[in-house]
């Protein structure tokens, strides 16, 4: 086999092929490199004892192992001969195997060099096809695409972008979403061409590590960060012969699974989803001077379908299709050059939200962290630089998708354009437009400073809006962005789950999923539309029960306008980089919400990006604005910080972006500025960082949503359904009352042995970890006490309870479809109630608290005469579940002969024996538990009925028996 410069014999090439690596020797033989070491193989292996050759063992890939006895065979059919061969380049040929396609490349060979007369011609392989002109030309003939690549294309930046385009409406496989950026595989993607002998390689680049190319640390990065092999295809053609051009086959590159859909398939559905490449085509081809767009039908099928599974792994089967062995899913891909002049960066400050990208630089070894972390932003710019006002270089285009209905449209229109009075603040005038997209456009709007609105309809939505950017992962610049907004969300949800309680709360549904084009990571999702919508439904009940509300009411109408204002804007914030800010809710003062001049001019809440609740009053009252449906001072103050134009060298900009974001700390904007976000709100510890809050005072915003919710129940015991009502109607309010309540229960629960975590840069003169006074802490356990744990808990009249029937139909549909759960044709309100109360006792006697209790006690000893004390906590707990049933419960609630009260009960006994057995927490928290279960102990010793054989006379015994075995049980403890 000829090579540059070496002969290689066909044996040779053949050992070479099974793994066993040659070399050439002065003389002409090829001798093994390292794995035969001095052989020649024109010798045969002379036998043992005779002059042998020093061996040694060649790790061989899976790949090699298939074509290894084929090779050995060929390789012993040519020992004797000196026959030499070439491969089709005039190249060694490594061979066709996996590993080593994935094998990271050395720099791309010249385009042109390797070819040989027996490539195909140019202007043969394209006879034919159509040409589509454009920044990467494309061939097409029927199902062929070729991409025509220049010597230059080679080792170029570029920007690989997917997008789903048809999904299957379930499952997080939603037509029209970018794919996230947060996902584990099928990513958007820095990538280039590189070309090994006859291959041409996808390479996605290790953007996450780098170092000046100049610098010696640039060798090391090199070395330790891999990139990795999206696709591979054969060289197609011999060079143009003027323009020394090659073709690539398209069809072949990313007609494969790039993205990883059949693995994310399985992880949705379990059932064995695979990629049938003969029925996977391109369907679309087009090039322009900024881009080349591929669109790729892909077929997915499996042989069998599973409906059952292991628990927490159970297979389900996607409802939504005619067959579910069988799904199509459309992928977009858009490949685009990266800028040319990367965009300047802007550091990310931890006071200010923005979605960030982080980069290791290696280059300077004197910073404490090679990480870099830089703001998502679009290239604004200023046209006028020195103007007060200016129109920008090159306005953002948010292009309205046909498929938005013409009803919402003008709405839609006014949320996107009302960002441009933050722009205008920093004296960028026009920054955003909107314009209705056509049959031609848009086009391609990666890197052009372009986003998509558009409108979705899906089986089974998993969010009601979604705002996904892709961004340059050299320098955070955002380089399109796309809102979906869910059609369900505009509607009243219809509450299906007939155990409303039985779910988790949406607020708390950001643990990790398995990555899918979901956006279920927890930098991409967002629950905004949809928990908005629910408290629209929420809301128009209420209004409905204390005076009637016809559904075609111009009120109503407007309500949904409102709603939907807000959840536009809201995601046109995340496409501009901005994260939630869950701390805003708190900035106005209770009684300011009700007024409607205030909350309508300023809004409800210092920032869109927060999850507030519906503004609602109280009968009688008067009212504010419902929906936040104006940027707030957080928002002005955000967009000035990610946008404004910054003069001067590196450390006069650096200093102008302290001074904004220290601003936060000035007691004239606190309030105001203050930040927190998902991760915030998740930790379960920062009290005023919580979503479904409003208002400044959370107790006073408790009290009015509890009073709300008892009211609307109260007024369902009393109303008279018309024939044409739903039937379903007080079930659904009923629903919505408690899920109201619930997430009511979790703010006030925060309020506990919360601490005020604030994100102030030193010198603020604010505490950083701040507890919350005794006296708020302590209100929030009374109310929870009172209102959710004792006898006077919710309670739901005996008639009501009657009325309360599922929608029969959506039991049919749930029983067709076996992974749908069905709901329950029972409505029982001691379940729903305990339910709630579980969520109450795990967030109050949990041992994370308990220590917290104990360490704010250490930290307030300067300023708290009568902190809150576990002892308390714990004494109040009892009182309020153990209480004797003397007292007068509230109408409807709990008397001694309810079930509830006995559940409620049993949950603080179990909580109890388990602290009591666990021995994992500190001393003194173990010796109060000790302490309380030995006085519930003794008031449990005393009968409680006269009648031996009474319920409430067995619970007694039972819950007497459980505590007696925890205080005597003999427990290993692993602490102190």
């Amino acid at each position: 086999m000829q090579g540059p410069g070496r002969t290689l014999s066909a044996a040779a090439f053949f050992f070479e092929e099974a793994g066993l690596r040659t070399r050439t020797s002065p003389k002409g033989r090829s001798e093994g490199k390292g794995t035969m070491a001095g052989m020649c193989l024109h010798d045969l292996p002379k036998p043992r004892g005779a002059n042998p050759m020093p061996m040694t063992r060649h790790r061989i890939s899976p790949a090699q192992r298939g074509i290894q006895p084929l090779a050995l065979a060929c390789a012993l059919l040519v020992l004797s001969g000196c026959t030499t061969l070439k491969n089709a380049t005039g190249n060694t040929q490594a061979g066709p195997s996996a590993a080593a396609a994935a094998t990271p490349s050395p720099p791309s060979a010249a385009p042109g060099a390797g070819n040989t007369p027996t490539a195909p011609a140019f202007e043969g392989v394209i006879k034919g096809a159509d040409k589509l002109d454009g920044w990467l030309p494309l061939w097409r003939r029927q199902d062929k695409v070729w991409v025509e690549l220049a010597p230059g294309d080679f080792g170029r930046p570029m920007f690989l972008s997917p997008k789903l385009l048809s999904g299957v409406g379930e499952g997080g496989f939603f037509g029209g979403l970018l794919a996230s950026r947060s996902a584990l595989v099928g990513r958007p993607q820095w990538v280039e061409f590189r070309r090994v002998n006859q291959q041409v390689q996808l390479v996605a680049i290790n953007a996450a590590f780098r170092a000046d190319k100049d610098a010696p640390q640039s060798l090391a990065v090199q070395a330790a960060f891999s990139p990795s092999l999206l696709a591979s295809g054969a060289v197609a053609s011999a060079p143009h012969p003027q323009r020394n051009t090659v073709l690539v086959d398209v069809s072949t590159l990313l007609t494969g699974d790039v993205l990883g859909l059949a693995m994310q398939l399985n992880q949705a559905f379990k059932q064995g989803y695979g990629l049938d490449g003969r029925n996977t085509s391109i369907t679309q081809a087009r090039s322009s001077a900024t881009g080349v767009q591929l669109e790729v039908l892909q077929h997915f099928a499996t042989s069998s379908i599973s409906t059952g599974g292991q628990p927490g792994a159970a297979a389900t089967v996607p409802s939504a299709l005619p067959d579910p062995r069988s799904l199509f899913l459309s992928v977009q891909y858009t490949l685009s050059p990266l800028p040319a002049s990367m965009a300047a960066t802007r550091p990310a400050d931890a006071r200010v939200g923005y979605f960030t990208t982080t980069v290791a630089d290696f280059s300077n070894d004197l910073t404490r962290s090679p990480r870099q972390r830089f703001i998502n932003r679009w290239r604004l710019e200023k046209k006028d630089p020195k103007a007060a006002l200016s129109a920008p270089v090159r306005p953002l285009v948010y292009w309205l998708d046909k498929s938005i209905p013409k009803d919402y449209r003008a709405t839609i229109r006014e949320g996107v354009l009302a960002w441009n009075a933050a722009f205008e603040a920093i004296g960028i005038q026009g920054a955003i437009e909107v314009k209705d997209a056509t049959d031609t456009e848009p086009r391609d709007i990666v890197g052009n400073g372009q986003a998509i609105v558009r409108w979705m309809s899906n089986h089974r939505p998993s969010f009601g809006a979604i705002g996904p950017s892709h961004v340059d992962p050299r320098s955070g610049e955002i380089l399109t962005a796309d809102i979906g907004l869910e059609g369900l969300s505009t509607r009243a949800i219809r509450t299906a789950r007939s155990q409303v309680l039985g779910t988790v709360a949406p607020e708390h549904k950001h643990a990790a999923q398995p990555t899918s084009p979901s956006h279920e990571a927890q930098g991409d999702r967002c629950d905004h539309s949809e928990l908005a919508s629910e408290q629209l439904g929420y809301a128009l009940d209420v209004l409905t029960a204390q005076r009637e509300l016809p559904p075609d009411s111009e009120e109503v109408k407007t309500f949904v306008q409102a709603y939907l204002k807000d959840t536009t804007m809201h995601e046109v914030g995340h496409t501009l980089g901005l994260r939630h800010n869950f701390r805003a809710s708190r900035w106005r003062p209770n009684a300011d919400l009700d007024r409607l001049d205030i909350t309508s001019k300023y809004g409800i809440s210092a920032s869109v990006m927060d999850y507030s609740p519906i503004n609602l009053n109280l009968p009688g009252q008067p009212a504010g604005a419902p929906f936040q449906t104006t940027l707030g001072p957080y928002d002005l103050w955000a967009i000035e910080y990610g946008y404004k134009s910054m003069v001067g060298d590196t450390k006069a900009q650096q200093e102008a972006l302290r001074l904004i974001a220290q601003r936060s700390a000035d007691p004239a904007w606190q309030t105001a500025l203050d930040y927190g976000t998902d991760e915030d709100n998740s930790l379960g510890l920062d009290p005023q960082s919580l979503v479904f809050d409003q208002g400044r005072d959370p107790i006073a915003f408790a009290q009015r949503r509890i009073a709300l919710a008892l009211d609307l129940i109260e007024r369902q015991a009393a109303v008279v359904l018309k024939p044409t009502d739903e039937p379903q109607i007080q079930r659904r309010r009923i629903a919505y009352a408690l899920r109201d309540l619930e997430r009511t229960a979790n703010v006030l629960a925060r309020q506990v042995g919360g601490i005020v975590t604030r994100r102030d840069a030193p010198g603020s003169g604010r505490d950083l970890l701040d507890p919350l006074p005794a006296q708020t802490q302590r209100e929030a356990l009374v109310l929870l006490s009172e209102q959710f744990l004792s006898r006077r808990a919710l309670g739901i009249p005996p008639k009501l309870q009657r009325n309360l029937a599922p929608d029969y139909f959506e039991r049919i549909e749930a029983f067709q479809d076996p992974s749908t759960p069905a709901p329950l044709t029972d409505f029982s309100v001691s379940d729903q109630l305990v339910q709630l109360q579980r969520q109450v006792l795990n967030a109050l006697m949990n041992d994370t608290l308990a220590e917290r209790l104990l360490d704010n006690i250490d930290k307030t000893r300067d300023r708290e005469s009568r902190p809150l004390t576990l002892r308390e906590l714990h004494r109040t707990l009892r009182e309020a579940i153990w209480s004797p049933p003397s007292k007068a419960p509230r109408k409807g609630a709990s008397d001694d002969s309810a079930p509830w009260q006995r559940n409620v009960q049993r949950e603080y006994i179990n909580r109890l024996s388990i602290s009591l057995l666990r021995g994992g927490s500190r001393a003194d928290v173990r010796a109060q538990v000790r302490h309380q279960a030995q006085l519930l102990l003794a008031q449990l010793q005393k009968p409680v009925s006269k009648d031996a054989d009474s319920t409430a006379e067995a619970h007694r015994r039972d819950c007497l028996e459980t505590l007696q075995r925890a205080l005597s049980a003999s427990v290993q403890r692993t602490t102190p």
